[in-house]
């Protein structure tokens, strides 16, 4: 009777230690679990913290001549007029927290690969209307160049912005205020920075400028001590019923090149002299970059669709070269500095047809890049004046039709005339009207 009971008991505290040792390995399991489900929350709040967007232009192109030199794309081939491109192939990260942003964007065609833009920006947590950027970043001027490509509605950004700040963006740093939805002077902007001044390069799109020998090297590294202040001062705002939409803007472009000898040439009558060397130094100081630009924009919605009317004008001083009133992407390679005198500008006329896919896109611009002279003023006769002094105007006529949200398939025939002049070459208008047709696929 004692065995039995002994046995009982013995069988008691095994069962107990089994169920003891369940227990543990279950409680085990649940704490597994639960860090399993924690670690995989907090790599699903990063993820949700991430977005990934892009998008990818190939067109095909045709050109009124071989070899036509032009700013649609870059220059044809000297025995080509047809072409197929992949114009941009973007791809954008952007990592956001609460007041903080990192972004970095990358573009890849069959040119090559370089980066777009890296920069961190920061905002204040107080107002949160005042926010710090640094990095390479658009430039802060104007409406166009800081409108993204994949929703203009043309296939490239007017001459005058192609040639004063080519490839849009620069490395800086620069200062925002903008007041959130719910802010007294919600609409208002203002950017102010600082920046290197020759931006950055991006392959094959200076070949126009490659057979002037104008640069050494293109690159974003600084090649001389000074910075360029930008700023720029808007106001963007819909209507209450949100058929109207707004805007006008100030834009101001502070800067220079430095002069790498003591000759700097300014215009004097018909042609170019070396300003005077017997009360000031030249050389290492900044040959003057400055510009103003004014933007203005209107759309409305109507039985007819949406209509927008956008445009700005920019004039100012241009620091170049002989052949060249391009802005330095690296170090000119030929020393002596060319001041010019300019304006620009474009307007678009933009009708998207009802409530359909349709739209119809009308776009003017101009670029002097010499404004003191008329067309009969320009000789080669006349020391220093040459292609980089003729002022070129162009006609654009679009129909963009938009698939769906991420597909667009766009038409645009672009006229491009330049002034006849007393310069050898541009005695007459060149072939350089350019037809574009593109596909961007957007996501």
């Amino acid at each position: 009777m004692l065995k039995r009971k002994n046995f009982q008991f013995v069988l008691c505290l095994a069962t107990a230690s089994l169920f003891g040792v369940q227990v543990r390995a279950q409680s085990q399991s649940n704490d597994s679990l639960k860090q399993a489900v924690s670690e995989l929350n907090k790599t699903v709040e990063v993820l949700k913290r991430i977005k990934i967007t892009g998008w990818i232009q190939a067109q095909y192109q045709w050109a009124e001549e071989k070899g036509a030199a032009n700013l649609d794309g870059g220059d044809f081939a000297s025995n080509s007029d047809q072409r197929f491109m992949i114009r941009r192939g973007r791809v954008k990260f952007t990592y956001t927290q609460k007041l903080s942003q990192f972004v970095f964007q990358l573009n890849g065609t069959e040119r090559g690969v370089n980066l777009v833009e890296i920069f961190g920006k920061v905002t204040d947590p107080w107002t949160k209307s005042i926010s710090l950027t640094a990095g390479v970043m658009n430039r802060p001027f104007g409406f166009e160049i800081e409108q993204s490509s994949s929703v203009r509605e043309s296939p490239e950004r007017s001459r005058y912005s192609q040639i004063l700040m080519p490839n849009e963006r620069d490395l800086g740093a620069k200062i925002t205020f903008e007041p959130s939805v719910d802010k007294k002077f919600y609409g208002l902007k203002i950017d102010a920075g600082f920046y290197n001044g020759q931006g950055i390069a991006v392959p094959g799109t200076n070949s126009s400028i490659a057979s002037t020998g104008a640069f050494v090297n293109d690159g974003v590294n600084e090649f001389d001590g000074f910075k360029d202040f930008i700023g720029r001062l808007s106001y963007y705002r819909n209507s209450k019923d949100e058929r109207y939409r707004y805007g006008i803007g100030l834009s101001h472009y502070n800067g220079g090149i430095v002069n790498r000898s003591n000759i700097l040439y300014e215009l004097d009558g018909n042609s170019y002299v070396a300003a005077d060397t017997t009360s000031q130094t030249f050389k290492g100081k900044s040959a003057s970059r400055k510009y103003v630009g004014t933007e203005l924009f209107f759309s409305v919605k109507s039985i007819l669709g949406k209509t927008t009317l956008r445009g700005e004008y920019i004039f100012g001083i241009q620091p170049g070269v002989d052949n060249s009133s391009r802005s330095a992407s690296a170090l000119p390679a030929k020393k002596a500095a060319y001041l010019r005198d300019f304006n620009g500008s474009y307007a678009y006329l933009i009708q998207r047809l009802g409530q359909t896919k349709h739209e119809l896109v009308l776009k003017y611009e101009w670029y002097d890049p010499n404004d003191k002279l008329s067309s009969s003023e320009l000789s080669s006769n006349n020391f220093g004046i040459g292609p980089a002094d003729v002022k070129y105007t162009a006609l654009g006529m679009g129909y963009n039709y938009y698939y769906d949200a991420n597909l667009l398939f766009m038409f645009c025939y672009n006229m491009v005339t330049n002034e006849s002049t007393n310069i050898n070459g541009y005695t007459k208008n060149l072939g350089d009207n350019v037809f574009t047709i593109r596909m961007q696929y957007k996501f």
